[in-house]
Formats: C-alpha cells, sequence, structure tokens
C-alpha cells in the first residue's frame, strides 16, 4: 500500500511538472503571435504579466496557503539579494525571453534559455573552485556544439540568426543562472512562492515603469486579450505553481529532465501555429542542448 501511495505522489509530481513545463513553452509561441501580429512591445507586455501574475501569486500565498507574505521584508539583510534576484534574475529571465522570441522564434529561445543548466556548471568551477566531473564535462561539449549547430543551421562559419537575438539568447541563459543560483539562501529562510510572488511584483512595477501599460497600448481585438491573458494566467502564474507544486512530490533533478518540454512544446507550438520552420542541424543542435539535463541529471544518480 505504501508503495502504491509513494507511486502514486510520484505520478502527480510528474503531471504538475510537466504541465508547468508545457505552459511556459506555449506561453512562446503565443508570445511570438501577439508581437508579429499585434505589434507589442515586450516592455508593454512585461508589465502587465509580472504586475497581475506577482499579484495573484501573492492572493494565493495568503488566503490559500495561510502564508505571511510579509516576513521578506522584516529582514533587511536579506533585501538587498532578494531585489538583485528580482531584476537581474526573474525579470531578466522573463524579459530576455520574450525579447529573444521577438528577435528569432519561440524555439530557438527557449533552446538557448536551457543552457542555464550548462553556465551553472561552469560557474560552480571557477567561483568554488570545483572542477566539472566528467558528467558535466560531457554536457558543456555538447551544448556548446548543439549551440553551434542551432545558431548556424549546419553552416559552421556564418551566424544563421542575428547577432542581437544570439546575444539575447545567451544572456537569457546567464539570467537563467542566476536565477537558478542567486537565491538559494533566501530560499531556506522564506516560501518559494512569497520570494517568486514579490519577484514578480517588483518586475512588473520596474517595467510599468519604463513603460506604462496605459501610454501607446495596443490595439486590443479579441486575439490580443486572449493571447495576453493566456500568457499572464497559465503561461506565468500557472506554470510557476505547477512546477513549485511538483517538488514537493519528485526530487528537482526528476523535475529538471520534465522540464525539457518547455522547448519541446515551444518549438512544436511554433510550427505548427505560426509555420515556423526548423532544418535538421537545428533539430539536432537543439537535441544535443537538451540532452544535457539527462546528462547531468545520469551524473547526479551516479553521485548519489
Amino acid at each position: 500500500m505504501e508503495n502504491k501511495t509513494n507511486a502514486q505522489k510520484r505520478l502527480i509530481g510528474a503531471v504538475l511538472a510537466l504541465t508547468g513545463a508545457i505552459l511556459w513553452g506555449i506561453q512562446g509561441p503565443v508570445s511570438q503571435f501577439l508581437f508579429q501580429d499585434n505589434h507589442l512591445s515586450p516592455e508593454w507586455l512585461m508589465g502587465i504579466k509580472m504586475g497581475i501574475s506577482g499579484i495573484l501569486i501573492l492572493l494565493f500565498t495568503k488566503f490559500y496557503k495561510k502564508e505571511s507574505i510579509s516576513q521578506l521584508w522584516k529582514k533587511p539583510k536579506n533585501v538587498f539579494v532578494f531585489i538583485a534576484y528580482a531584476i537581474f534574475g526573474l525579470a531578466a529571465v522573463q524579459y530576455l525571453y520574450l525579447v529573444t522570441v521577438n528577435l528569432s522564434n519561440a524555439g530557438t529561445a527557449t533552446i538557448l534559455q536551457s543552457l542555464g543548466t550548462v553556465l551553472i556548471v561552469i560557474f560552480t568551477a571557477i567561483f568554488y573552485h570545483k572542477l566539472p566531473n566528467r558528467y558535466e564535462f560531457v554536457a558543456v561539449v555538447v551544448a556548446l556544439v548543439g549551440t553551434w549547430l542551432l545558431v548556424t543551421k549546419g553552416n559552421l562559419t556564418q551566424l544563421a540568426i542575428s547577432t542581437p537575438a544570439l546575444t539575447c539568447g545567451l544572456l537569457l541563459a546567464l539570467a537563467g543562472c542566476i536565477q537558478t543560483m542567486l537565491p538559494v539562501n533566501l530560499l531556506k529562510h522564506f516560501s518559494s512562492v512569497v520570494v517568486v510572488g514579490w519577484a514578480m511584483l517588483v518586475g512588473g512595477i520596474l517595467f510599468t515603469i519604463v513603460h506604462p501599460f496605459w501610454v501607446e497600448m495596443p490595439k486590443m481585438t479579441l486575439g490580443t486579450v486572449l493571447g495576453v491573458a493566456f500568457i499572464v494566467f497559465f503561461g506565468t502564474m500557472m506554470s510557476f505553481l505547477c512546477f513549485i507544486s511538483s517538488l514537493k512530490f519528485i526530487s528537482p533533478t526528476v523535475a529538471g529532465m520534465l522540464d525539457t518540454f518547455e522547448p519541446l512544446s515551444a518549438t512544436v507550438g511554433a510550427i505548427i501555429f505560426l509555420n515556423t520552420s526548423f532544418n535538421g542541424y537545428e533539430v539536432v543542435g537543439g537535441l544535443l542542448v537538451l540532452s544535457t539535463v539527462f546528462i547531468l541529471a545520469l551524473g547526479n544518480k551516479k553521485t548519489e
């Protein structure tokens, strides 16, 4: 009976992680549609999606989870790290993802985001003087080869995406690395939903200052309203809550492996709904980048 219960918990966790990954991935093609057909600016969308998502996550935390949402601000020594995480981690990932989608396509942006895992390995080696093991070393090499195929489409001496798109994509990976490494100590003292809820709200306020949502508003067609609503409620808020909730039932390693469905769903959505094309070299490159998650997970399992 106990084994059956554990199996059911693992299934629930897997479904939650998978749902969160797919919702985040679908956000990419929806954003691409809004940028191409409705001419939204990433800055305008950021203020809306982060601000509303932050408010809803904090309300969910206070009234459904019955947790205090003010304790984060009661310890000044944590506020500096939190603000850095909110701006250079969470907000940077959300913004650079949208910009990279706008400059390239949803599939490419989401795959480049996956390089953040490899950067964590590299930075751990540099700052903590911990040399990568053979699995981590193989993951770094595979990721570099995969990225090169992805951005050159097989013509290895010439970039097939614009320099701004590649630059934003690599900065996106860096922001993803910061988003993962910076809040580690914060999450030892505060609930993850409290930290991310406030970070979302801080990011929303920041981008509302940059581009107030009432200034130069896009034309609100039915497609625009539905697209923005999906990004706010499902692509941002629900994808996060599903992923965080999954960690109650499965390990971060398993959740991270299921997270590879983000680029898969983003790429499939872009191909089906937006007629985005990928050649064989791009497909192989994307698969190589995604395979690094499984290589690192295998290394962790061997270590354990």
